[in-house]
């Protein structure tokens, strides 16, 4: 009885000063087993190697709202936020729904699936790329310089190697960007208020 006392307190704590009703009618705390199950579920829910450890316990929608460097691994303020900012990435949100990222992650996913001796199609990404891109297969965009996507200038991509982004397959797979997306897509499911609806 004791142990399971001592199990149950930290979800007792969190109910406490959660918004969601601690109390059922008849004055106990967590009538289900279910809501004590759900609540310690979140206690030991984290994301500690992804964010910076005075982020470690804010909801998803809070950390989205953080300049990139709050990401672990970026220093904040640092110069990976100087050079996002420069490309108005000015927020976790900004980097996970960057339309250049997004475009080079598709490449990247795709150009695995391209056959080396398949046949032609009409097929064409010609508003994402410049000009003497527009002919080249997907595991040839892939390995082109970030700036071969339209609207990345030149500059940009000489910056965004500095943080070892040099290829558009690069950007595809940049950790920061992909945990960014991720953060994103956790958020738009994330109640504030911990209710399960």
């Amino acid at each position: 009885l004791k142990l399971n006392l001592i199990l149950q307190m930290p979800c007792i704590a969190v109910g406490l000063f959660s918004s969601a009703p601690a109390l059922n009618k008849a004055g106990k705390l967590f009538s289900t087993p279910s809501r004590i199950s759900t609540i310690s579920l979140s206690l030991r829910r984290n994301i500690n190697s992804a964010v910076d450890k005075e982020h470690e316990a804010k909801p998803f929608k809070e950390i989205i709202k953080l300049p990139p460097g709050a990401l672990q691994g970026l220093k904040a303020g640092g110069p990976a936020d100087k050079i996002f900012e420069s490309l108005n990435i000015k927020s976790i949100e900004d980097l996970g729904k960057w339309k250049y990222f997004k475009i080079a992650r598709a490449v990247s996913i795709l150009a695995d699936k391209e056959e080396a001796n398949g046949s032609q199609s009409l097929q064409n990404i010609n508003k994402a790329l410049d000009k003497k891109y527009e002919h080249l297969s997907l595991k040839e965009i892939a390995d082109a310089p970030v700036s071969a996507l339209q609207g990345i200038a030149e500059w940009a991509g000489g910056d965004l190697g500095a943080l070892g982004i040099k290829t558009v397959g690069d950007l595809g797979s940049y950790k920061y960007c992909l945990w960014a997306e991720s953060l994103c897509v956790l958020a738009d499911h994330e109640n504030p208020d911990q209710s399960s609806r």
